[in-house]
């Protein structure tokens, strides 16, 4: 009797345990059926600029299509067909977002796909001459450049040796520094207002000096500090990738962002920025390249090759090409790298095809 005691309080047991099992299964969710399907465009489809997008919602019997609403950027547009074509409504390059909704009486589902438009030309090719050539320290790690009353700013890089210099734009004379803490990386360097405006690299924090070179405020920002310059009453920032962010410089939030494409795809890794005649020059990392690009579009207007700056004694013992510079009272530009030996005032034309 002990022993078949043993043996029922046993196959309690074990069935209590499984119906605890089964009780205490983590129940999963289904997934969610769609009765229809996006067939165009794929996933990232590119298009050229002037091309119209093709639209096609494939559907089934469950889920008759009585009119699809489309949104790309702040227009919205009712189809009553399932097949039909939609345009970009700016002429912004880049990615969008489509959203197509599909209504069936009462119900509705919802798709999207990101399509990506390039321009429809190729940048203008251009090349460049030399005019002056002036001393630069190879000490500097050129990250921000700019002219002010004929004078030259540098922000530098390094940690332990990054500052805002202002120097002799002739002979290259620092006529006074200031030095960041070493934990800072100084990077892109803009003037707004009488006030100076210095980013960092990876601290997302940054420095706003007045006329004397003395610090009056910081700002903290949310991305990768690269270039900056100003156009107009925003700043304009990169920070590695193809966006350029236009911020307002008070609370230093972004206003709004760009991305950088050429006829070919995105153009990333923007460095240094100069605004010149309300278009953006930037600086391609680590290329001897300067991109023009559209601060309304994003598309890249003229392409700079600037290689052979240096001889190449010079180039192996500095840096990537770095800062460009504008003067607007003179309307030259300068150029530079980081641990350049020179500054160099350029001026550009289209390349020999």
């Amino acid at each position: 009797m002990i022993r078949i005691g043993y043996v029922i309080c046993a196959f309690l047991l074990i069935a209590a345990c499984s119906d605890n099992k089964e009780t205490t299964k983590k129940p999963s969710s289904p997934r969610i059926k769609k009765y229809s399907s996006v067939e165009s465009p794929s996933q990232n489809q590119v298009y050229n600029r002037r091309a119209d997008i093709s639209i096609s919602v494939a559907t089934s019997e469950e889920f008759p299509i009585d009119s699809i609403q489309v949104t790309v950027g702040d227009q919205t547009n009712v189809f009553t067909s399932s097949t039909f074509d939609v345009n970009i409504p700016t002429r912004k390059v880049g990615s969008w977002r489509i959203q197509l909704k599909a209504f069936s009486g009462d119900n509705s589902e919802t798709h999207y796909r990101k399509v990506i438009i390039l321009p429809e030309n190729e940048p203008e090719q251009l090349t460049y001459t030399i005019e002056n050539t002036f001393p630069h320290s190879t000490d500097d790690y050129t990250q921000g450049l700019l002219i002010k009353d004929g004078i030259l700013y540098e922000s530098t890089g390094q940690r332990g040796e990054s500052a805002f210099k202002k120097k002799n734009l002739a002979t290259g004379e620092v006529i006074h520094a200031v030095n960041l803490p070493s934990n800072f990386f100084g990077e892109g360097l803009a003037l707004l207002n009488d006030e100076f405006y210095q980013l960092t690299w990876t601290s997302g924090k940054g420095f706003v000096y007045n006329a004397n070179m003395e610090q009056i405020r910081t700002f903290n920002y949310q991305v990768e500090g690269w270039g900056l310059t100003t156009i107009e009453d925003q700043l304009i920032l990169t920070d590695e990738t193809e966006k350029i962010y236009f911020m307002e410089p008070q609370s230093f939030t972004i206003q709004r962002e760009l991305e950088v494409y050429d006829n070919n795809g995105k153009v990333d890794a923007l460095n240094e920025l100069e605004a010149i005649d309300g278009l953006i020059y930037a600086n391609v990392y680590q290329e001897d390249i300067i991109v023009v690009v559209d601060p309304d579009t994003g598309e890249v207007l003229k392409k700079i090759d600037l290689s052979g700056l240096l001889t190449p004694e010079e180039a192996a013992r500095a840096d990537v090409l770095n800062g460009i510079a504008y003067d607007d009272a003179t309307k030259r530009i300068y150029v530079t790298g980081k641990w350049w030996p020179k500054l160099f005032e350029v001026t550009f034309q289209p390349k020999a095809i």
